[in-house]
């Protein structure tokens, strides 16, 4: 059965993927976006040109913070809010502050008390895996005893914490999703595998801090868009926090190996100081979103990486 739901951040890199996904699948999209320029705007606007061609998409260029306004625009009954808008960058938060805990903290807030004000019941929130810092691996969301290292990592913290203060206060259902390196077409252009592909092809030298020994969770964002549509159907409790990632933690070396056989093409590497504030390594128990969301990977690092550098050729080059 179809379902309106609002997107907030639904024209970057996963929003826009997971909008796509959505009209697929015949749902009404009210999507939130103000083009922030953390990375150009340019390549958001590219990355929903075609769910603007489809009439059951709606886009609204504002602000979350601006709840009263948003209020006004968005009318109707709805199934869902997928928030997914924040200010991005774990490396740019540690050097940036300014700005994290207005827009991740404030902006959900905002979002929260929109969705209560429309009596919408399902809230998913998009975490992130740098919430667990040096954390016992693999990341089990059982684990309480959280210490993130960089002001990105405690802002999706503090919204969880808001979040589950919601659900407990409102007739509102609050599920985090704890997402894990993701990558794939229309990649934020900050992030690593972007990175990469710029320096390979342009002949450039990729400077890597560190000696390419740190590891991720590297998730295919068709996968993750699988696990927010499971989160959209689960019922069973109000407030709930699942990890989604693939599971298995490759080292940046082994990425870089990998790019360099797809493309048949040798990087050149700077190796520079790693920075304070970043995790060695990143790796998701995916047991709990298994059992309860039926939440699997279907994408392997290889066909990732194949995937990402067919859109990278067509759209970056």
């Amino acid at each position: 059965m179809s379902k309106r739901i609002i997107v907030t951040g639904g024209a970057g890199f996963i929003g826009s993927n997971l909008c796509d996904y959505l009209l697929n699948q015949e749902n009404e999209i009210v999507c939130i976006d103000n083009f922030d320029e953390y990375y150009p705007p340019k390549q958001k606007q590219n990355n929903i040109k075609q769910a603007l061609k489809n009439p059951n998409f709606t886009f609204i260029n504002e602000d979350i913070k601006n709840k009263n306004k948003l209020s006004k625009i968005i009318d109707g009954e709805f199934d869902a809010v997928i928030h997914l808008a924040a200010k991005a960058g774990v490396r740019y938060s540690i050097k940036n502050l300014i700005g994290y805990e207005e827009i991740n903290v404030q902006g959900t807030k905002s979002i929260l008390e929109l969705a209560i004000q429309k009596n919408i019941e399902q809230f998913i929130f998009a975490s992130s895996s740098s919430i667990y810092g040096n954390a016992p691996t693999p990341f089990d969301e059982n684990f309480t005893d959280l210490k993130p290292i960089n002001p990105y990592a405690q802002t999706k913290l503090l919204s969880e914490q808001i979040g589950k203060e919601y659900s407990e206060k409102y007739n509102l259902r609050f599920i985090s999703l704890r997402f894990f390196s993701v990558y794939g077409p229309r990649l934020r252009p900050d992030l690593v595998m972007n990175k990469i592909a710029n320096s390979i092809y342009k002949n450039e030298k990729l400077r890597i801090f560190g000696d390419g020994s740190t590891a991720r969770d590297y998730t295919y964002v068709d996968d993750i868009v699988l696990g927010i549509d499971k989160a959209l159907n689960y019922k069973n409790t109000k407030f709930e926090v699942f990890n989604l990632g693939n599971g298995k933690p490759v080292k940046l070396s082994e990425i870089i190996q990998i790019f360099e056989k797809e493309t048949n093409k040798k990087l050149k590497i700077n190796n520079i100081e790693p920075i304070n504030g970043e995790s060695e390594i990143t790796w998701a128990n995916n047991k709990k979103a298994s059992e309860l969301l039926g939440f699997k990977c279907q994408t392997d690092i290889e066909h990732g990486i194949k995937n990402y550098l067919t859109w990278y050729k067509n759209h970056c080059l």
